[in-house]
């Protein structure tokens, strides 16, 4: 009953769903979507030139025509960055239509970025179809593994925004467990609620997730009744994700997205590749000076800062069909890389990408997280994990000997392996794979 009246009440947007899943089956060639594309583009280009005064003052400025007629174009256009929307003044619009609230960035790249937005219908609609390839639908029980509690407010405000949260996760049907705790206790417990749920969704941050499975490694495999474990807010490797399937005896799926930019893609079930919300972002790539595809994004809805060719930060590793540099819009992804910022250098010429301490974290089965805190001037490297269980010299200096024989010249570092109760989490709640030794 209760799933039955959940969805009476996101009927608008199972509607929308409905109509995004028929664009796309009626869409199926890349003309076809990159004239749709060109379409909305166009829309929301007119409006950010006549809105905007940043905008405004980039088309004098770069002398960008009034419309484009095929992304090819797009190609010779300038990348917006973080540092651009900082400047919010000049995105305050001058159709004098109001923000309706304030969204901020995680940080996870620098300082977090203070938007003003429009409500966002397209990132609800885009989790809807997404999960439905799983078979997934909106009522169907979820286990929650989140966070974002600073979103609520102090006093009474808190109290109030907690109560309306409990109220939308009954109606929802979900059950949610803090993601910032990722101790055996609190695991344990986690676990727990997870069974009597009988959930058919498990849905989290992706390194929550993962220390749910590792803090709960002997209930391997019992549970069998999951249509998909969705893992969010950062990449897995391969082995970690086969990890989690494996726990759950389920099929991970993978959610790509932004504060400022929405739900951009999910992975699909049929080749695990992320197929990207091409009605909603247009998806390019530009080659940095290693030769790697850098993310740009621009979004084809209507926001109160228009997202026109903004570098989210992103690398991308392309593969499929339709993902090359070549390719006027990315449409799919073979997997989703670290940032440019994750690519460690130290003043001794000790270069590396932080992806690589997961490989040597690995090494000691008891450890379930990790985080890198560097002084890149000072050469200090700092080795944080979360381990069930007090680990010792032995495993720490397996995790050390690791690291020096996959990093070149790494002996010239002070590097340590410390073993924490939790790790730092940013504005956003979560935990950045590199942090400065002071946080």
């Amino acid at each position: 009953m209760r799933e039955l009246f959940y969805r009476f009440l996101i009927r608008k947007r199972l509607a929308a769903a409905q109509q995004v899943e028929t664009l796309m089956k009626s869409h199926v060639t890349r003309e076809q979507i990159e004239a749709y594309q060109v379409e909305r583009f166009n829309v929301i280009w007119n409006c950010a030139r006549n809105s905007v005064p940043f905008y405004q003052r980039w088309q004098r400025k770069f002398r960008l025509p009034d419309a484009i007629r095929s992304l090819s174009e797009l190609r010779d256009w300038p990348i917006l960055d973080k540092s651009d929307l900082r400047n919010l003044g000049e995105f305050e619009r001058k159709d004098a239509v109001l923000p309706h609230s304030y969204i901020i960035t995680a940080g996870s790249t620098g300082v977090p970025v203070r938007l003003p937005s429009w409500p966002d219908w397209s990132t609800g609609v885009s989790q809807t179809v997404g999960r439905r390839a799983y078979g997934v639908n909106p009522g169907d029980r979820v286990f929650l593994l989140w966070g974002h509690e600073h979103l609520y407010g102090y006093g009474l405000r808190r109290r109030f925004n907690i109560l309306k949260r409990h109220v939308k996760d009954w109606l929802s049907n979900w059950c949610r467990e803090s993601a910032y705790d990722l101790g055996f206790e609190r695991m344990t417990e986690a676990y727990a609620r997870f069974s009597r749920q009988q959930p058919a969704c498990v849905i989290g941050f992706s390194p929550a997730i993962l220390a749910f499975v590792r803090q709960n490694a002997v209930h391997k495999g019992e549970y069998k009744a999951l249509k998909a474990v969705v893992c969010t807010a950062g990449p897995l490797s391969a082995s970690e994700k086969v990890e989690i399937s494996e726990f759950f005896d389920a099929p991970v799926c993978m959610e790509y997205g932004s504060v400022e930019c929405g739900v951009m893609a999910y992975t699909q079930p049929s080749d695990g590749l992320y197929h990207t919300f091409w009605h909603t972002h247009l998806l390019q790539c530009a080659e940095d000076k290693n030769g790697c595809a850098k993310n740009i994004v621009t979004r084809l809805v209507e926001c109160y800062v228009p997202i026109i060719r903004y570098d989210i930060g992103d690398y991308l590793e392309l593969r499929g069909p339709y993902g090359s540099f070549d390719e006027n819009s990315v449409l799919t992804i073979k997997d989703v890389m670290g940032r440019p910022s994750e690519m460690l250098k130290f003043s001794c010429g000790v270069s590396f990408f932080g992806a690589l301490v997961g490989d040597c974290v690995k090494q000691v089965p008891a450890v379930i997280a990790s985080q890198i805190a560097v002084d890149a001037d000072k050469n200090i490297l700092e080795i944080r994990v979360v381990a069930n269980g007090r680990i010792g010299d032995a495993e720490k200096n397996l995790i050390r000997s690791r690291f020096q024989a996959i990093v070149s010249n790494s002996e010239q570092l002070n590097l340590t392996v410390r073993q924490v109760d939790e790790l730092w989490v940013n504005a956003g709640g979560k935990p950045p794979r590199i942090v400065n030794i002071n946080s």
